[in-house]
């Protein structure tokens, strides 16, 4: 009965959370990969294909055989999300007891995590991150609280932990960061003898497991030799990683959209600044109350477990800084689980606490997460680079016959059905233009209509911006990150 409760409540969240908004620019990339009609059709676009899709092996196939289930609707592909989280949400409820307080609470907090909500909304592999990521803290519960290992749970949490493994490892290269982790943490819960117990006794799942991963860090070495890597666009600073415990933490929905954040930085957060701080706050009582007790007991092995969920992020900000790539709070899904489980504890500890105070502030947190879900589902603001709208204004100024040059993602107007040229455009096309020169766009046929987004990323030069100003176009429609310009008419 517990399970199907379980499951029926994050099944409803899952699907009050995803939504058919317009793909941007990394959704759009995963849907034409998993648009390709045959299995060797994919395999052949992956193998050729030099970003991080490439090192998404298990998710970008999952996607493919998605869409050939369930089609290839926005609605769709954010719904390919929906089981990972499940099982993943109803794991982590299940692996507290059902007698006292904290089982509600690990319900509401991970049925109600600002971050789950906005990854279950996007076609990339962060929801089936924080899906196994969640099996693999759940599993770990289950089996760190005793028992003995040899019964049939015992079997089943052990398959779920290297589940949860497996499909870290197979989501992103990052996943494999994250996955050595969750190793470091089992080594750290079990002492030796518990730890040989298990491996005994459930020699096979470990021997099963074991074939996938290896071959997983064989295909990663691999898709490094062909040399895909991610953006270098820009590189992890400071107020990057600000921002990524910002997302990670939940504060997300409560503040101002991604895109304007992205524009204006910490300046973004004027107008926005009391349900942040009263957040900031209520986050910082639980997780004093969760961790500040293991800290004045000095217990090791609470040390050694939280250094083991600290290595992961340290090492993928310093691969950031080192090879400039920028981390967000997109990379350290993982991380999300091990945040929920002390956010448990804190609520759980301050809950029980007679003074009024304790409650308020676990009052206040769930109030704001909740908050935060809604507002980043719901709120105009938090919509992403809606390449669907600009694909229709496109479309309809080709119909019309007009000249149109697309300065936006490629694969945004080939999922949106906008045919595109990057050498020179025929009737009915428009010519793709990424961070040209001055002169290029000089001997250009000018076109009625310039659609523009992210001038970081495709008009680095600006030299598409002083092209549109020198000669006279002026912006007739906006929609989120993108500008349509038109050609002033005397």
């Amino acid at each position: 009965m517990a399970i199907c409760l379980a499951v029926a409540a994050a099944i409803m969240v899952s699907l009050v959370a995803i939504s058919s908004r317009s793909l941007w620019i990394d959704e759009a990339g995963t849907a034409v990969m998993a648009m390709h009609p045959t299995l060797g059709s994919w395999w052949h676009a992956m193998a050729q294909d030099k970003t991080t899709c490439l090192q998404m092996p298990l998710y970008m196939l999952y996607t493919w055989g998605w869409t050939k289930l369930f089609g290839s609707s926005e609605w769709s592909f954010h719904l390919a999300n929906l089981p990972w989280f499940v099982a993943g949400a109803a794991a982590f409820i299940l692996s507290f007891p059902a007698e006292g307080r904290r089982r509600p609470i690990a319900a509401w907090l991970v049925l109600f995590c600002p971050f789950a909500w906005f990854y279950l909304d996007e076609a990339r592999p962060y929801a089936m991150q924080v899906g196994a990521s969640l099996l693999v803290v759940a599993s770990l519960r289950r089996l760190a609280q005793g028992g003995s290992l040899a019964d049939a749970q015992g079997a089943v949490q052990v398959a779920l932990f290297l589940l949860g493994v497996i499909v870290l490892c197979g989501s992103s290269l990052l996943g494999m960061i994250w996955a050595t982790g969750a190793i470091g943490v089992l080594l750290v819960v079990f002492s030796r003898t518990q730890l040989a117990s298990l491996l005994q006794r459930h020699c096979w799942l470990w021997l099963a497991a074991a074939g996938p991963v290896f071959g997983f860090a064989i295909y990663y070495a691999w898709t490094l030799r062909m040399g895909a890597r991610a953006s270098a666009a820009a590189t992890t600073t400071l107020a990057s990683i600000f921002f990524v415990g910002y997302e990670l933490l939940g504060f997300a929905g409560l503040g101002p959209g991604r895109l304007e954040m992205r524009n204006t930085g910490v300046a973004a957060l004027h107008g926005y600044w009391l349900p942040v701080a009263l957040y900031a706050v209520a986050t910082a009582i639980l997780l004093g109350a969760a961790v500040l007790p293991g800290l004045k007991q000095r217990n090791r092995r609470y040390l050694a477990i939280v250094l083991c969920c600290c290595v992961p992020p340290v090492v993928i900000f310093g691969t950031g800084g080192l090879v400039h790539f920028r981390a967000l709070g997109r990379h350290l899904a993982p991380s999300v689980p091990p945040l929920l489980l002390l956010f448990t504890f804190g609520a759980s500890a301050l809950w029980s606490r007679p003074s009024g105070w304790a409650r308020l502030a676990v009052v206040f947190f769930c109030g704001l997460s909740l908050f935060s879900c809604l507002s980043l589902r719901f709120s105009a603001r938090h919509e992403k680079d809606n390449y669907r709208a600009a694909a229709a204004v496109a479309r309809t100024a080709l119909r019309n016959g007009q000249p149109v040059w697309w300065n936006a993602a490629e694969e945004g107007a080939q999922y949106y059905g906008v045919p595109v040229a990057t050498g020179a455009a025929t009737s009915g096309e428009a010519l793709y233009i990424a961070n040209p020169t001055r002169d290029s766009l000089n001997h250009l046929l000018a076109p009625g209509l310039i659609i523009a987004s992210k001038a970081d990323l495709y008009d680095s030069q600006m030299a598409l911006a002083e092209y549109i100003r020198d000669q006279g176009y002026s912006p007739t429609e906006k929609f989120a990150a993108f500008v349509v310009w038109e050609r002033k008419r005397y």
